[in-house]
């Protein structure tokens, strides 16, 4: 067949491919543009989920006459001017193609005026066609129509999902949009209906608690620096954290809503081991760097981005999102331990960690760890054989609503472990405190092992026997590339007792080992390890071996279930808890629930 130019409404149609997945994509773009344009008022209506209308309203700068039918065309952009501008991108579009790509496949209006001008522009186009420009009457600012989506495009059309699921979609790219610009008030309507009203603001975190509920309305916020690094956003508290992964992250780059593994990773390295497995916190984080120093031009959705240097801005961000953890200290809210809630009710809860997890990595300790704490004196003498206490048995009490526990409430009714009241011991395994009028109850070996692992963590290789010294360095044939790649984060690996270096080509020479790794396949690891820096990733897997070795250790080493202990001896393992900031056990149990007057009364069925 000959080769020969497509026909340019065929060209749009492909290009809306790229740009224009359902509903949602037109509201992601739609809106960003209105942004752009400097909006503080953004109006937003739908119909069907957004398959038979999308319609938005802003107050932003509008267009005259020429840049409205401009804007009409492929590529045509305010936004870029020359090679040089996309390597410094502060705006949210720039491409210019998504109000073509929307048009071509929809019957488009667009109605917008500037403040200078007399009249507004109303320009009329049907699947790619234009119908008609003429002058109009209407306030500054710009209102666009996409009605009939997919109309000329059945095939597409045919793809799209039920009402409600588009819906929920548009909704969550309004929220990703405006999450970061509590500025901006904003109003969406459904078929006529109010949906959603968020006016504007200047709290972050009340913008969260209306656009994410309760989850929200707990985070706290948090700001640091790093050189040319600036982040700020809210956080979920040690405590706070959601069954599915799914939107519970809100990641930005000076601004703009972004899907990246360096910020995942770097959100996972300065979680772990503060909650449970199978767990995620909730984040919403914005990431301002220089613009020079990430590129926002590798996707046509723009939701993806590639930084200068992301193993460096990954451990930069771990770092501080790690130290502004610690510095909220126990204040986090807490709701009602799970088990006491109907599953349908737990997955919407707040919950401190749930029933047991799975053995999972602790993180290694921060650099501004507090000082090495003594071992807890809790070695009572052998107790008698006897049979243990079983747990008495608690019916389910009726569903009720959830009832998210209170934004900043402590994970304790007093200001420190120290101040409970120590009542007694249960099955030989749980600690009864009273404080504040509410029940506390502490799972003793989970309270020893995460004191035991903080006191290993200070000097992990000390704990576990230093490095040992190879007599004869180990040399292994790797390849050129992760050859280099080990070289280069010697010191880094020197740290965690890896003496690793370069010989040329693809040969490194191992001198000395960490003693848990002695006896390890270390080809094997050594490979898994450069592999992991190659791609990003934080280098971590010989430290990961050597953390969870540290948790074994501190499992075995302290406080047992099943274990009895004195008065004292239980008043020792509750104030150590003062010093140390983890809701979580080594493994990711948690180790303390609290039980308020109100559950108890409904308990009890006194309310």
């Amino acid at each position: 067949m000959a080769v020969r130019i497509l026909e340019e409404s065929l060209v749009n149609k492909i290009a809306a491919g790229e740009v224009v997945e359902r509903p949602a994509s037109v509201v992601k773009e739609l809106v960003e543009n209105a942004l752009d344009a400097g909006a503080t008022e953004l109006r937003v209506h739908l119909r069907a989920g957004g398959r038979n209308l999308v319609r938005v309203v802003d107050d932003g700068s509008g267009m005259d006459r020429t840049d409205a039918l401009m804007c009409l065309e492929r590529h045509a952009t305010s936004k870029i001017r020359c090679d040089e501008d996309l390597f410094s991108v502060s705006t949210l579009g720039f491409r210019g193609e998504a109000v073509p790509s929307i048009a071509s496949v929809s019957r488009f209006r667009i109605l917008t005026r500037t403040r200078e001008s007399d009249s507004a522009t109303l320009v009329s186009v049907d699947g790619g066609k234009l119908l008609g420009v003429e002058a109009a009457g209407a306030a500054p600012g710009t209102d666009i129509s996409v009605e009939s989506l997919f109309f000329n495009v059945p095939a597409r059309r045919k793809f799209l999902r039920t009402v409600e699921t588009e819906l929920s979609h548009c909704i969550e790219a309004i929220t990703r949009e405006c999450l970061m610009r509590p500025h901006v008030d904003l109003e969406v309507t459904h078929d006529d209906r109010l949906h959603l009203r968020c006016p504007r603001t200047d709290s972050l975190r009340q913008r969260a608690a209306e656009l994410l509920g309760p989850h929200g309305e707990a985070l706290v916020p948090i700001t640091f620096t790093r050189g040319t690094l600036r982040v700020h956003g809210l956080v979920s508290p040690v405590g706070v954290h959601r069954q599915s992964a799914g939107n519970s992250s809100y990641l930005y780059v000076n601004g703009r809503f972004v899907r990246d593994q360096v910020l995942r990773r770097a959100i996972s390295q300065a979680y772990a081991g503060l909650v449970p497995k199978d767990r995620y916190p909730v984040v919403v984080l914005d990431v301002q760097v220089p613009p020079a120093d990430v590129d926002v031009n590798v996707h046509p959705a723009k939701t993806e981005v590639r930084f200068v240097s992301g193993f460096e801005l990954q451990n930069a961000i771990a770092q501080g999102l790690r130290g502004q953890l610690q510095d909220h200290g126990i204040q986090r809210p807490v709701a009602i331990e799970s088990r006491y809630r109907p599953p349908e009710v737990v997955r919407e809860q707040l919950t401190l960690g749930g029933p047991p997890a799975p053995a999972t990595v602790p993180a290694p300790p921060p650099a501004t760890a507090p000082a090495t704490l003594p071992a807890p004196d809790v070695t009572p003498p052998t107790p008698a054989p006897r049979p243990a206490l079983a747990p008495v048995p608690v019916a389910a009490p009726p569903a009720a609503p959830p009832r998210p526990a209170p934004a900043g409430r402590a994970l304790l009714p007093v200001a420190r472990f120290a101040d409970l009241r120590v009542v007694g011991q249960l099955a030989r395994t749980y600690i009864l405190c009273e404080g504040g009028g509410e029940l506390v109850i502490i799972d003793q070996h989970a309270a020893a092992e995460r004191i035991t692992l903080h006191r290993l963590q200070r000097d992990p290789l000390a704990a576990l026997g230093g490095s040992q010294r190879l007599l004869t360095p180990l040399v292994l044939e790797v390849g050129p590339a992760r050859a280099r790649v080990l070289g280069a984060h010697a010191e880094q690996l020197g740290a965690s007792g890896l003496d690793v270096s370069a010989l040329g080509g693809g040969t490194i020479a191992v001198h000395g080992v960490p003693v848990p790794l002695a006896k390890r396949d270390l080809p094997t690891l050594l490979v898994d390890l450069a592999d992991d820096l190659l791609s990003g990733g934080p280098g971590h897997l010989a430290q990961g071996v050597l953390d969870h070795v540290l948790a074994t250790l501190a499992c075995h080493t302290s406080v047992r279930a099943n274990e009895a202990l004195d008065e004292r001896s239980m008043r020792g393992l509750v104030e150590q808890l003062d010093l140390v900031d983890h809701a979580v056990c080594a493994h990711g149990r948690p180790v303390v629930i609290r039980l308020d007057v109100s559950e108890l009364e409904r308990r009890f069925h006194r309310t």
